[in-house]
């Protein structure tokens, strides 16, 4: 399902807002049952709240894409009661109740539906509607996948809310083995300099702290934008010529795909444009959930096919 031209841009926009005002928090840590003789649990949340739920919900609501596809992949998808308008991954969701966009939760449907659970995260979610609904009495547990590792942590955190927590571990396990795969196959190749395109027009990079890099490096690509002190970046194809990148990689965005860079000026003068090694992905990778992992594998047989016969 294509997603609109402008739904990137916002995304990256409030994933900059949500992190500049939050700090990563440790593994969450989990207290013993405290009210209804044992029936709820007090948790850490992304972000560092102390958040009371119950032992085991039964009516979730996830407020982003990434949460979404964490929750159906451990196996909490029946008691999802409502998600957002982005939310079209598995195909079973897009028949869930809409309640609102990353950036405009619809709080009277919120509160109507009556959820013990409702799973917000700072890849999307618009900081001041999320404190908001907490505001409002709703039981709001943010994520923070800030990293690659953090993913990980993310889905093992999703998985003990849910009272998934078995499937939650497993499912950890599978994407940690299959990146172990991938960086065994990798081993004693010299990393490729790559100039990511997040977007490009305006033309943006992920800079320091971004989980893009962070998995770039896992295909066994250093991005030549990870030293810069922002999260997004504004580029410019002079700082791009100057470093002159092995190769070039961005991902498929239907709405606004990437010109034929052959055929602009300035572009040409690239080395990975002239020898035609641009790489095109699945949008999947850009996914801070469990669905990255696909992404890697793809990057990684792309750069080094005979790596993966």
């Amino acid at each position: 399902m294509a997603r609109p031209a402008s739904y990137l841009l916002t995304f990256l926009h409030l994933l900059i807002c949500f992190s500049c005002a939050t700090k990563p928090s440790p593994v969450p840590e989990i207290s013993g049952g405290t009210n209804g003789g044992g029936d709820t649990r007090v948790y850490t949340d992304g972000i560092g709240r102390q958040v009371t739920l119950p032992k085991h919900p039964l009516r979730i609501v996830s407020l982003a894409p990434s949460v979404t596809e964490v929750i159906s992949l451990v196996g909490a998808d029946e008691r999802l009661i409502g998600v957002t308008t982005h939310c079209d991954w598995p195909e079973s969701v897009r028949t869930k109740p809409k309640l609102g966009d990353l950036i405009n939760p619809n709080y009277e449907l919120l509160l109507t539906a009556k959820p013990d659970l409702v799973i917000a995260s700072t890849a999307g979610n618009d900081r001041t509607a999320v404190l908001k609904l907490a505001d409002l009495g709703l039981p709001v547990f943010v994520t923070a996948p800030r990293s690659v590792d953090k993913i990980l942590e993310t889905v093992t955190q999703i998985g003990r809310i849910t009272d998934c927590a078995a499937q939650g571990d497993a499912l950890a396990s599978r994407m940690k083995a299959r990146l172990d795969d991938i960086e065994r196959r990798l081993a004693g190749l010299a990393p490729l300099r790559a100039f990511f395109i997040t977007w490009f027009d305006p033309l943006l990079a992920p800079g320091k702290e971004t989980f893009e890099n962070d998995v770039l490096r896992l295909a066994g690509v250093a991005s030549i934008s990870a030293d810069i002190d922002q999260f997004y970046p504004r580029y410019s194809l002079e700082q791009v010529l100057a470093r002159d990148p092995d190769v070039i990689i961005t991902v498929n965005h239907e709405s606004a795909p990437l010109p034929d860079l052959s055929r602009l000026a300035g572009w040409q003068k690239l080395r990975a444009v002239r020898e035609k090694r641009i790489y095109i992905l699945n949008e999947v990778f850009q996914h801070p959930s469990p669905r990255f992992v696909d992404g890697v594998e793809e990057l990684a047989r792309k750069l080094h096919p005979e790596r993966f016969q």
